[in-house]
């Protein structure tokens, strides 16, 4: 079993594909990849999830009124694909262990690969926050540009042994967009001129007790403890890096610190949602007492 790990490991499947297959550099090298990626989730946005939502919701999501908030379930499906694209690509080199690879040297066609294709949702991600900026905000907005420049830079390569370390995030995005989901069908937007649905009390409870029990594990716990790790290893490893590589590494070692601030932030928002449903489910307790 090791074996055949250590094949799909150091294939990438998609590289023969490749438009400059004899090119040293990895960003050519992987180009198409980050453009057919990109491709992909502009061609999900647009019929996909449109079709997905109207099988789902019905006329729940036909008959929004405001563009925007039907836009905002497309982009919701569009996050739920691209979690389980990441998850399903990350497994076959999760377990590389950081501390049998120098970060400084180490490369690897598949974590290339994986990299690759994050870059081009990201790409897509970035130009859906400009242009709908008004929707999204500042913080998604920075979310964006930093997760684009942390799938890019280890194509250099450098720090590839933690592309899939980081990008295992996604694993909470499933139940970031469930939440969502169930929070708009419980309290639609006043343009959608739609009332609020009826949603299952144990969907609501089941979805939001994994959404903060894996929010915390992967983004907190996990992406605290990797930040540690990280500043380590770039110490460790520094003598091996040129000065662009030290320079990116500190790019992303200041990348993770804002996206784990982030992530923080995120969370103590959902504490706070979470002791809100808990004071009002007592206070209608009281009440019925």
């Amino acid at each position: 079993m090791s074996g055949l790990i250590e094949v799909i490991q150091t294939v990438d499947p998609l590289l023969k594909y490749s438009w400059f297959p004899k090119s040293q550099n990895y960003y050519l090298l992987h180009l198409h990849e980050i453009i057919y990626s990109f491709i992909f989730y502009q061609l999900v946005s647009t019929y996909l999830a449109p079709l997905v939502n109207k099988i789902v919701f019905g006329d729940r999501y036909i008959k929004i009124a405001d563009q925007e908030l039907k836009i905002d379930f497309d982009i919701h499906i569009v996050s739920m694909v691209q979690a389980c694209v990441s998850l399903y690509i990350l497994w076959p080199v999760l377990t590389l262990p950081l501390t049998s690879y120098n970060i400084a040297t180490y490369q690897n066609d598949y974590c290339s690969m994986v990299t690759s294709l994050s870059a081009g949702y990201f790409i897509w991600d970035l130009i859906v926050c400009l242009r709908y900026f008004k929707v999204y905000g500042f913080q998604y907005l920075i979310h964006a540009i930093f997760a684009l420049a942390a799938s890019l830079v280890p194509l250099l390569p450098v720090c590839q042994v933690w592309v899939p370390k980081f990008l295992l995030y996604e694993a909470s995005t499933p139940f970031v967009n469930v939440n969502w989901f169930i929070m708009q069908m419980l309290a639609p937007s006043k343009k959608s001129n739609l009332k609020p649905a009826k949603v299952p009390t144990w969907l609501n409870l089941i979805n939001g007790v994994l959404l903060m029990i894996i929010f915390f594990s992967v983004r907190i716990l996990w992406g605290n403890l990797a930040q540690f790790v990280y500043f380590y290893q770039m110490y460790k490893y520094r003598s091996d890096m040129t000065t662009l590589k030290v320079q990116l590494a500190v790019i992303l070692a200041i990348i993770t610190l804002i996206l784990n601030s982030l992530n923080v932030f995120w969370f103590s928002k959902m504490v706070k949602i979470a002791k809100k449903l808990a004071n009002s489910s007592n206070d209608k307790d009281r009440k019925r007492e």
